[in-house]
């Protein structure tokens, strides 16, 4: 039986980032796929094999108290009941491979491996998800999905309740899915094609970090008013003798107010009453608004008789 203590070149009374450290060189230097030109692959794997066992229990402050106590076999069979592993620890059964993708957080030991962090009240345990280098590993896949929201969601604000579809993937390429969702604050004057982030919500891929959420916006049309930028549309129809002689008409704010509007002078195809200030809110900048802009809809006439088209005639040609 080897000295786990030596194997990591260690001393007796090492502490726990001493422990990480030292395992870190040690996986290292005797994984077989950050050294596959050395001349004796069989000893660094069984070198490899070695390391990985010494820190799993070294690095594990209840087995490495039955190690000093009674050895690797106190190790296998849980001490003396009092202090040790219940059932004890199958040493022969460690995943070197395992350990190492626990330990560097990746699979591939090319990726870029950071400096030993990962400390949790001054212990390294292989037994917990602390163990893990923290070297800020890339992000799963972002997740895309669509929040749907009303016009008046932009215009006051809203908290509404996204959905998606989360997938998780592990090293060996099972993919699960699993339905997802979480409350978030939709800011004033969103348009659609805008994103928000909910961060570090979205897939999960061992060896990455968890990726995040991007929701698309999409402003569902409404049924009185179209929206052009930062204004809203509205449409006031009126008749051919008020698009001409003159008319007033009231129209009513997205937050339900009734403004009366005058309107003296002839209403062409083209022709728009701007109201400042009544439109939505800017977004990113919520005191400030766009417009309220009306559309006056002519409604002709579908029959004239004889005589009103020569007296129509008549007037129009005289103001020619």
């Amino acid at each position: 039986m080897s000295d786990y203590y030596t194997v990591l070149g260690i001393s007796h009374q090492a502490e726990s980032d001493a422990v990480a450290k030292a395992y870190r060189r040690s996986a290292l230097t005797y994984n077989p796929e950050c050294n596959p030109n050395h001349s004796d692959p069989r000893y660094l794997t069984r070198q490899f094999r070695l390391v990985s066992q010494a820190y799993v229990v070294l690095s594990n402050p209840k087995v490495r108290a039955i190690y000093d106590q009674f050895g690797e076999d106190g190790v296998r069979h849980g001490g003396t009941g009092t202090v040790g592993v219940p059932g004890g620890l199958d040493i022969d059964a460690i995943n070197p491979d395992e350990v190492f993708r626990r330990f560097f957080g990746v699979d591939n030991p090319f990726q870029v491996i950071g400096d030993v962090s990962g400390v949790n009240n001054n212990q390294h345990s292989f037994y917990s998800a602390d163990a893990a280098i923290d070297h800020n590993p890339p992000p799963a896949a972002a997740v895309r999905a669509t929040l749907d929201i009303t016009l008046e969601d932009v215009f006051l604000g809203a908290t509404r309740v996204a959905t998606w579809t989360n997938k998780a993937e592990t090293t060996s390429g099972t993919l699960t899915e699993s339905a997802a969702q979480s409350e978030l604050s939709v800011p004033k004057g969103i348009k659609t094609g805008d994103f928000l982030t909910l961060k570090r919500k979205g897939n999960t891929k061992e060896g990455f970090s968890q990726g995040d959420v991007l929701l698309s916006i999409n402003v569902l049309p409404h049924d009185r008013f179209r929206r052009e930028g930062d204004n809203l549309v509205v449409r006031a129809p009126i008749s051919l003798s008020e698009a001409l002689c003159g008319v007033t008409v009231t129209v009513t704010t997205i937050e339900g107010r009734q403004v009366p509007i005058l309107i003296d002078e002839i209403v062409h195809p083209t022709y728009r009453r701007v109201i400042a200030g009544e439109g939505l809110p800017l977004y990113g900048q919520p005191n400030k608004r766009g417009d309220l802009v009306v559309e006056c809809v002519t409604q002709f006439p579908t029959y004239l008789t004889a005589e009103q088209k020569s007296e129509l005639r008549r007037i129009l040609d005289s103001t020619s």
